[in-house]
């Protein structure tokens, strides 16, 4: 269990070096601002993706409780 639990971390650490790899502005003679933009609408792009999903998991919990039955 423990050799998941870093498993995880690692993978989990993994994806978030490739989003800020793919948020970042190639090149370096970006200045400041486009760094800071870049890394700002990627972040919106991934709350907009997260509320998404979360919008989406909130419409599911009905009908997944209503397949549950009577187990709680």
């Amino acid at each position: 269990m423990m050799g998941m639990w870093f498993l995880a971390s690692g993978y989990g650490q993994y994806v978030a070096g490739l989003l800020g790899k793919g948020m970042s502005v190639p090149g370096t003679d970006a200045t400041a601002m486009e760094k800071l933009l870049a890394f700002t609408s990627g972040y919106k792009q991934l709350a907009i993706y997260a509320l998404i999903a979360g919008v989406a998991l909130l419409l599911l919990a009905p009908v997944v409780r209503r397949l549950m039955g009577n187990i709680k």
